[in-house]
């Protein structure tokens, strides 16, 4: 099923990363640009007051002088007031000074010299508070302006108060230029934050990817799926072990589930072969008895030109009864009666009747026993069947002269038998159906296909094991058999 690239991993990892940036940059350059107006704001503030402090002692001054009679003409704190409205550092819009009855003593506008002023600043100030300042919006050309008062007193004596008013409007540009810097560099800082969160999101998602990919591509079937090759350590990495090992246990278990799949089957086909065989085996045995019986009065009697036919007839009839023998022998391979018998007696007796069975084979017989003295729990006849038969197919398989070799050994708990030969071999096809009821690799008219596959029938019963390993000049097979376990035989 394909994903939408809306749900992907990457596209959410990106999404919450766009938006993470975005809060980010939103917020570190209204945090920036809201500290930078209140820092410009004080700023002000503070050269409005050092420039009002600066003036009071000469104003307090000049207005003790003309208290005194000193000074008649107050046009001094006119010049004070054009000196302030001309500072060229200062934005000033306004600036006034007032006696304590609220009289206008001096104006940048002169004709505002003589007004009576009693807004809540100026009253306040004229009180005797402290420096006092207030952002007015004036509504106008103007726009808003800081308004600061400061008063006039000296030793407890009141004077009233120097007023002025300072322009925003240089501010407010230097804002919205700080404003603009401050939306560049945050869009900057949001394109590039995104562009590697992009990369990382990337970086991150496309192993989870190639991980998806190779499990949706599993081939349900036989569990076939490239796993990838893990050189990380974080997460991901152990992520990707976990599907590894999934793969193999699923694989495992899998094999195993067939392989119990193809015993039962087999189980259930020779089930069915063994009814077969018995019916079959009794329905030969009959006729083949009178056949025999009819062949061997009529080689009295039979004139000598007819000989080489007769002898044709009864190797017939001999190869029919071999392969019904066979038959039976097969149904009744699921029988055992088991018995403990020595190892070394054993293998004695089993060399022994080898040796004997081929005598007239071609072939040179080594028998080796490399096994302490074991005490075996087998059915001993059974035993003695598949190991003949074994050793049989080896001198069959072997070239004049060759060597059969016949060992034994004791490997773990497992009584091992091995049967080798210096024949052509087993080709590889072969070697998977060697086992195969009425399989045979010998040429027609010299095997049934039967022999094998009772040997197998009868190492299964006894919880063992053959295999066969083969190469051109040497074949092995190898009987392995549970060393005197009561319980592996129930």
């Amino acid at each position: 099923m394909k994903m939408s690239p809306l749900l992907s991993l990457k596209t959410k990892f990106f999404l919450a990363a766009a938006l993470i940036m975005a809060l980010s940059s939103v917020t570190w350059g209204g945090w920036f640009w809201y500290n930078e107006k209140e820092h410009l704001q004080r700023k002000l503030e503070g050269d409005a007051r050092h420039l009002l402090t600066s003036l009071k002692a000469p104003i307090i001054n000049a207005l003790t002088y003309q208290e005194i009679g000193i000074m008649d003409d107050v046009g001094v704190l006119d010049t004070f007031v054009e000196e302030m409205a001309r500072d060229p550092e200062l934005p000033i819009v306004y600036a006034f000074i007032i006696d304590q009855s609220g009289r206008v003593l001096a104006h940048s506008s002169y004709e505002e010299n003589g007004r009576i002023v009693n807004d809540p600043l100026s009253a306040a100030a004229l009180s005797g508070g402290p420096f006092i300042s207030r952002i007015v919006n004036t509504g106008g050309p103007k726009g808003e302006i800081l308004d600061v008062a400061l008063p006039l007193r000296v030793g407890g004596k009141r004077w009233g108060a120097l007023r002025a008013g300072f322009s925003m409007a240089p501010l407010k540009e230097e804002l919205e230029s700080l404003a603009v810097q401050i939306i560049f560099f945050s869009v900057l800082f949001f394109v590039l934050g995104t562009a590697v969160f992009y990369i990382i999101g990337l970086t991150m998602s496309r192993p989870l990817k190639q991980l998806a990919d190779r499990m949706a591509g599993i081939d349900l079937a036989n569990l076939d799926a490239a796993v990838p090759e893990v050189r990380r350590g974080d997460e991901i990495g152990l992520l990707q072990r976990s599907f590894g090992e999934m793969i193999l246990r699923l694989k495992k278990s899998e094999e195993e589930r067939r392989r119990a799949v193809e015993l039962l089957v087999r189980s259930e086909r020779l089930a069915a072969i063994g009814k077969i065989v018995a019916g079959v085996a009794h329905e030969v045995n009959n006729p083949l008895a009178a056949m025999s019986a009819t062949i061997y009065n009529m080689e009295g009697k039979a004139p000598p030109e007819l000989g080489p036919y007769m002898e044709t007839i009864r190797g017939g009839i001999g190869r029919i009864e071999t392969i019904v023998r066979q038959l039976t022998d097969f149904d009744q391979a699921n029988t055992l009666r088991l018995q403990t018998v020595s190892s070394d007696l054993f293998f004695r007796e089993t060399a022994e009747f080898a040796a004997m069975v081929m005598k007239k084979a071609p072939v040179r017989f080594l028998a080796t026993d490399s096994c302490p003295p074991t005490t075996l729990l087998v059915d001993k006849g059974k035993l003695h069947q598949v190991l003949l038969n074994l050793l049989l197919n080896a001198a069959d398989a072997s070239p004049p002269s060759g060597m059969v070799e016949f060992t034994a050994n004791l490997i773990g708990d497992r009584y091992v038998l091995a049967v080798t030969d210096r024949g052509k071999g087993i080709l590889p096809e072969e070697k998977e159906r060697i086992f195969e009821l009425f399989y045979t690799t010998k040429p027609a008219g010299k095997g049934s296909g039967i022999g094998l596959a009772i040997c197998k029938r009868i190492t299964e019963m006894l919880h063992g094991e053959i295999k066969v390993e083969s190469r051109p000049g040497e074949t092995t097979f190898t009987v392995s058999i549970p060393v005197d376990s009561e319980a592996s035989h129930g």
